[in-house]
């Protein structure tokens, strides 16, 4: 069965050509919604400006009562010009290029916002940065913020790999196929530390209203966290239990159509009010809370590691152990999800829940290991829950090449007792492990929200790959000195 629902039936769109300022043509679909001049929603994708899942976000557009206009990115689709890369500097001018020219159309009243999901949402973000003429909010769902950290390096360990195959094989042009994979595989991907071509949204730029939407089970999630975290805009965080596709939900839909008409037609409150500009759904729940942006933790510090426990090296993921089953489809995780909840622990650790427990915000992992016959290994953690009958969820999970440990502690959150909480690896080099000699990996694990019940147990399952070119067996060790730090706060009654 398909994870894609029907997509909706659409009215005849009008072809539009944008000329942008290196000669090429934006190739682009207009669906009016009745009343020209009007305030115009953008999307901007290189998934084609036909494909059938660009027809729900359209949909919702058009009722909310907007022009919706569908743009293929600068070598895909109908558009012209060189391919430059992903996310390039000069697709980013082509989309603040095109935004003024649809303000200056006699279709638009002058007003623009931009909408979409993951490469449509982080391509918002940057044009956001360059203060296009017109723009008045943009609307990110399930997007990353940082190409190195959430896509292509998360952890330093290459991940999201099979985007370029699926993306860059199904552009129409042969020039964007070919110079496209030749850059994705040969370039990006081969380049191990964040340095030109990854790029990184700067904030400080951004001034308009931004919605961030994120969903728990979403490869991207922490893109849409720290991103709210970082924003010092007018801003609003949700949170559901979602994964990378279907995009339009219908918690989803009924944020961005009150998004969009608040700020493109001064209907209904301000859902960047402070009092009131974070909704989280909680995992494996229905139901929802309004806070006042996102509660400081009371971290508490659990050891997991009562005595040294060695693990193999596995030569490669697919020889861990089965995972425990998840709901998530997984062929839509596979293909755009980098193998999240696919692999297996080989080793874990539970912590026994003896009262109600609610955790909201990131764990802290700090591995403190050993390992002799290898230099460098992949470690992959996962937290779960263990229920009173058994029955194991997965919950989050985190990852990070070894060699790349090095640590910015400026940029670090610790908790007040000096743990870290959330790292911030620079990922600027690489250190060999040392052999036989104790080394700390601080792992970040994405964010949770999560109510724990007594009997239930809190899971911490590890698996170490090896990440050199050796082919020796290694074993690794993991120590006492190991902790992990759980974001507790105080359960609250607000609710949607």
């Amino acid at each position: 069965m398909s994870v894609f629902p029907e997509p909706p039936s659409l009215p005849v769109p009008e072809p539009l050509d944008i000329p942008v300022s290196d000669g090429a043509l934006l190739s682009a679909l207009r669906y009016p919604a009745g009343g020209a001049p009007g305030p115009v929603v953008v999307v901007i994708t290189p998934y084609r400006k036909e494909s059938p899942q660009q027809a729900p976000l359209v949909d919702l557009v058009l009722r909310a009562g907007f022009d919706a206009v569908v743009v293929d990115a600068r070598g895909f689709g109908g558009s012209t010009g060189p391919y430059a890369g992903v996310l390039s500097p000069r697709e980013i001018a082509d989309g603040a290029e095109l935004l003024e020219w649809i303000a200056a159309q006699p279709f638009c009243d002058g007003r623009t916002a931009l909408a979409g999901g993951s490469y449509s949402g982080i391509n918002q973000l940057l044009i956001a940065a360059r203060k296009p003429r017109g723009l008045r909010c943009v609307a990110p769902w399930i997007a990353p913020i940082d190409t190195y950290r959430d896509m292509w390096k998360r952890g330093g360990i290459p991940s999201h790999t099979a985007w370029g195959a699926r993306a860059l094989l199904s552009a129409q042009r042969r020039a964007t196929r070919r110079d496209g994979l030749r850059y994705f595989y040969l370039g990006l991907l081969e380049e191990d530390f964040d340095v030109t071509p990854f790029e990184r949204v700067d904030f400080a730029a951004v001034d308009v209203p931004v919605l961030f939407l994120a969903g728990w089970t979403d490869y991207f999630l922490r893109g849409g966290v720290r991103g709210f975290e970082q924003c010092a805009a007018p801003k609003r965080l949700v949170v559901g239990n979602w994964t990378h596709e279907p995009f339009t939900t219908p918690e989803l839909g009924a944020e961005l159509t009150a998004w969009l008409r608040h700020w493109l037609a001064g209907a209904g409150d301000d859902p960047t009010r402070p009092e009131a500009n974070v909704a989280l759904s909680r995992l494996g729940s229905d139901e929802w809370e309004t806070l006042p942006g996102l509660p400081e933790p009371q971290w508490r510090r659990w050891r997991p590691v009562a005595e040294p426990v060695t693990v193999p090296v596995l030569p490669n993921l697919a020889t861990a152990p089965l995972a425990a089953p998840t709901d998530v489809n997984l062929m839509v995780d596979l293909v755009t999800e980098s193998g999240m909840r696919l692999w297996g622990e080989t080793t874990w650790f539970d912590l026994p829940v003896g009262e109600p427990l609610r955790l909201l915000g990131q764990i802290g992992l700090t591995a403190a290991v050993t390992i002799d016959d290898c230099d460098d290994v992949d470690l992959h953690a996962r937290v779960s829950v263990v229920a009173v009958d058994g029955a194991v969820r997965q919950i989050t999970e985190g990852r990070l090449r070894a060699s790349h440990r090095e640590l910015d502690p400026d940029r670090s959150v610790r908790t007040p007792d000096g743990d870290v909480a959330v790292p911030w690896h620079p990922h600027t080099g690489a250190s060999p492990l040392p052999q036989g000699e104790p080394v700390d990996l601080h792992v970040e694990i994405y964010p949770v929200h999560l109510h724990l019940a007594p009997g239930e147990r809190l899971r911490l399952g590890l698996t170490v790959v090896r990440a050199d070119e050796a082919a020796t067996p290694a074993r690794l060790t993991v120590l006492p000195e190991t902790v992990v730090v759980l974001p507790v706060v105080p359960d609250c009654a607000g609710g949607r």
